[in-house]
Parts: structure tokens; C-alpha cells; sequence
């Protein structure tokens, strides 16, 4: 199953290939790794996280020299558990749930190559408006609102239905409509847009493909899922350190 990023770079099966030194590894996976979990957590904080863990888990594993298939493989299997770590440790997700929505929509690897564009034409004309005004243009819950002409409760249950039918087009699980966590919704897309760490709830069904369409669209913008310097500096070092310590 492929759950890294099929959009440049990404990890390829080299046939054939070796494997021989640890920063070989880390040199071709940090940015597959690092823009698979952006997409599938939406934010920098949590996305450093899974990323940390999978490449320092794998590569002190690693008995090198191997084939680049197999610690391809080994990276692809880590990051999917990381990435279902994160959703049932934070959002309750079942590890059941998870486990069964990645093997149906994790590993379709052409859903990681939608553009923007192409997730927000299919949209209705209020639809469209209100999740280009929340994401692109960043604007406030309140602002949105007041735009449109709306409560803050109903713009919120707009941006809810919204990315509802984002999750549709992406092939996300269709659930029963249920926007009764609309709110909770708003307060995650405003930490994604303000680029901080998301606050922690129970979602529930509706919500959590909601939040995944939230996700994948907020990582759509240009730039967004680009890691630090300061990440990959620290990140690279430690790698380093913990590679010496299994010589």
C-alpha cells in the first residue's frame, strides 16, 4: 500500500538498487515522508511529529546495506501508522477505522495529485466562495459570515458541507450527514490556517472526513507543506547521532 507523496519528489521502487549509507535514505525519504504527513494532518507541528518518528524509528532499524525496495516498503508501512497513531491517539479514530480507510483511500496513490483546482471546481458557487475565503484568503469565521450574509453558526455548517463534498470527490468514506461538530470543525481549519497545532476532541464520522478534506486542502496551497530548514537541520542531526550510537 502507498501512502507517500506521489507528486515530486517521492520514493520510487529502484530496481535493483542499493541502500548503503543512512543519509542516502534520509536524503531521498525526509521530503516524501514529510509532505505525506502534512497532507494527511494539515498542520507543521504534527506533521514534524510523524515525520520524526518514522524516519528515526526506520533508520535505526535499518542494516544497511539494503534494497531500496525493501526500505521503501518499510518507510510506507511506518508512515501509515504513524499517520493512524495520530488520528486515534487525538481524535479518537479507532485503529480499526483507520485501518480500514487506509487501505481503501490511503493507498490510491492519484488522489495525492488532485490540484486545488480541481478539488474546489466541483463545488457549488456559495461553496466554493466560503472555502476560498477561509483557506486561500485566510479570512476569519466571522469575516466569511459577515460576507455572506450568514451567522457564524451557519457559515460554519457551510464550510462543513463544503468540505463534505470535497471528501466525496477525493473518495473519501461517505457518511451520514451530521454537522453537530460544525463548530469544532471551524476551531480546527482556524489552527490550520494560522498555521498552529489543532486542539484535540472526539470526531466523530462525519467530522473526521470533514477534517481529512480540511486537511488535504490546506496542503493543496503552495508552499504549505514545505518543511523547515530548522526541522531538517535538527531532524538530520539526530539521525546522525543515533545511526553512530548503533555502529
Amino acid at each position: 500500500m502507498h501512502v507517500l507523496s506521489q507528486s515530486s519528489p517521492r520514493l520510487e521502487v529502484l530496481s535493483g538498487h542499493t541502500y548503503r549509507e543512512p543519509s542516502d535514505v534520509f536524503n531521498r525519504s525526509l521530503m516524501p515522508v514529510y509532505q505525506t504527513a502534512y497532507r494527511w494532518t494539515g498542520n507543521r507541528p504534527d506533521a514534524e511529529d510523524v515525520t520524526a518518528w518514522v524516519v528515526t524509528h526506520e533508520l535505526r532499524l535499518l542494516q544497511l546495506p539494503r534494497a531500496v525496495a525493501a526500505v521503501d516498503q518499510a518507510l510506507i508501512e511506518s508512515t501509515a501508522a504513524a499517520i493512524g497513531t495520530h488520528w486515534s491517539e487525538r481524535y479518537g479514530i479507532s485503529p480499526r477505522r483507520w485501518s480500514a480507510f487506509h487501505a481503501g483511500e490511503v493507498a490510491a496513490p492519484w488522489r495525492s495529485t488532485m490540484s486545488l483546482r480541481a478539488l474546489l471546481d466541483p463545488l457549488p458557487g456559495d461553496m466554493r466562495l466560503v472555502t476560498v475565503l477561509r483557506f486561500l484568503r485566510r479570512r476569519s469565521m466571522g469575516h466569511v459570515a459577515a460576507q455572506l450574509g450568514l451567522t457564524s453558526e451557519a457559515a460554519a455548517v457551510l464550510v462543513f458541507r463544503a468540505l463534505t463534498m470535497i471528501a466525496v470527490e477525493l473518495g473519501f468514506e461517505q457518511t451520514a450527514e451530521d454537522t453537530a461538530q460544525a463548530s469544532l470543525l471551524a476551531d480546527f481549519i482556524e489552527h490550520l490556517v494560522t498555521r498552529r497545532r489543532p486542539g484535540r476532541f472526539e470526531a466523530a464520522p462525519a467530522t473526521f472526513s470533514a477534517m481529512l478534506a480540511a486537511t488535504h486542502v490546506h496542503s493543496c496551497i503552495a508552499g504549505n507543506d514545505l518543511p523547515q530548514a530548522r526541522f531538517v537541520r535538527s531532524l538530520e542531526q539526530t539521525v546522525s547521532v543515533a545511526c553512530r550510537r548503533t555502529l
